[in-house]
């Protein structure tokens, strides 16, 4: 029996979400500011995680981006680019730190948080805006921050704005892919490790970008990202 694909009804959820767009413009809320919610930007370790000149490190909720590699493993496609986009935007600058969900913290002790600059802007909603990073979902996260992510994310999207307009080109864009429901993860439907997902928590998406338009991050397991030329 053939598996499912989910690709229809995406063109119906996109022109209701930029319907919805066009007719409701929500002030958008954030969480509190977190205790000791104030820094300055010393640098920026990749796309995605900030250093503080007082030392403490902060990773920006909600959002991930390409890897930067290591002495063994190249730079995963547009890593440098959104490695710099970050520098440019937060180098050297004032910051508040606002919560994104219920833990102020990750599990390796960084700061969890929406970053914004002092004239407001947020540095989380920037990075997907401008197609520099991707929607990160995670349990205990902000469901109002998700949301205005996902919708820029969409938006980055339908423009091939940043990395989409490469990414989206390439043979890996339509392939099929296999979701994970709880955990919000996908993977190369051939991926051995997807096949343990349990049936009730599985998804069938027709193309890459089908994947990204609902909210879906990579797993880390079977990686098809290209690499750096």
């Amino acid at each position: 029996m053939p598996l499912p694909i989910l690709n229809m009804g995406l063109k119906t959820v996109l022109l209701a979400w930029m319907l919805a767009t066009l007719l409701y413009c929500p002030v958008h809320a954030r969480g509190p500011l977190l205790p000791q919610g104030q820094g300055a930007v010393a640098h920026n370790f990749d796309g995605d995680t900030l250093k503080l000149t007082d030392r403490r490190v902060v990773r920006l909720a909600g959002i991930d981006t390409p890897e930067l590699g290591g002495k063994k493993d190249p730079p995963q496609y547009h890593a440098r680019a959104s490695r710099d986009l970050l520098n440019n935007l937060a180098k050297g600058k004032k910051i508040h730190l606002y919560g994104a969900g219920e833990e102020s913290k990750d599990r390796y002790g960084r700061i969890t948080a929406e970053v914004l600059l002092d004239d407001g802007r947020s540095l989380n909603e920037i990075m997907v805006r401008e197609g520099a990073a991707f929607v990160y979902p995670h349990k205990g996260q902000d469901p109002e921050l998700l949301e205005r992510l996902l919708s820029l994310q969409r938006q980055a999207i339908q423009q091939r704005k940043g990395m989409w307009e490469h990414l989206l080109s390439l043979p890996v864009a339509h392939q099929t892919y296999l979701g994970n429901r709880n955990s919000q993860r996908f993977f190369p439907a051939d991926c051995t490790e997807a096949q343990r997902i349990k049936p009730r928590n599985r998804v069938y998406f027709g193309t890459l970008m089908d994947a990204f338009l609902l909210g879906y991050a990579p797993a880390r397991v079977c990686p098809f990202w290209p690499t750096e030329k």
